[in-house]
């Protein structure tokens, strides 16, 4: 294996691996030696790689949002109007949330989000950014969405579509998709 391609392996098994300890164990308890270990590699290559814990947590947390914002592209038909995005929103947010390992995902991202609160300047998260983006210049009764209304409401779906989420995972009864689509497409009422 060329070196690049054995680093990108490694890459990903420490990220595997990180995803997993941090969701067992919290942030402050998950140490390296574990994720090394499950990884099956050493702490070496963790600060060879990454360099710190909090960059092995932050290449994680970007993983999962990159992960996610690709989903969100399923919503790129730009003859999609707000409401339509909403709806397709709420339908990826649930859809990961009957996923395969859906606990680990939500348990890791409440412990990265601990962390990242800690930060002096918390970073934008990158599903709110592919939202945005989403949601900028879609028709709705009034006109078309200006960056500002678009930015508006990418912060509120993200909250929004995460509660949603976290609710359907804990209890699965609790929300169903179409719910979670109607409380979606609510939101494009903010631009009345």
């Amino acid at each position: 294996m060329k070196r690049t391609a054995l680093k990108a392996r490694n890459r990903e098994a420490l990220i595997d691996a990180c995803l997993t300890e941090v969701a067992a164990r919290g942030y402050r308890d998950a140490r390296l030696e574990d994720i090394a270990e499950r990884a099956e590699l050493t702490t070496g290559a963790i600060y060879s790689i990454f360099g710190s814990k909090r960059n092995l947590l932050a290449a994680s947390m970007d993983q999962l949002a990159t992960e996610l914002a690709g989903e969100l592209d399923e919503l790129a038909d730009p003859a999609l109007s707000v409401t339509e995005v909403l709806r397709g929103a709420a339908r990826v947010w649930m859809r990961m949330a009957a996923g395969d390992g859906a606990r680990d995902r939500f348990a890791f991202e409440l412990e990265a989000t601990a962390a990242a609160l800690r930060e002096p300047e918390p970073a934008q998260p990158i599903p709110i950014q592919r939202l945005r983006e989403l949601l900028t210049g879609r028709r709705f009764p009034g006109g078309r969405t200006t960056e500002e209304q678009a930015r508006r409401l990418s912060v509120a779906a993200h909250a929004l579509l995460s509660g949603l989420a976290q609710r359907a995972l804990l209890d699965p009864a609790a929300v169903s998709g179409s719910e979670a689509e109607d409380a979606a497409a609510a939101l494009a009422h903010l631009l009345c």
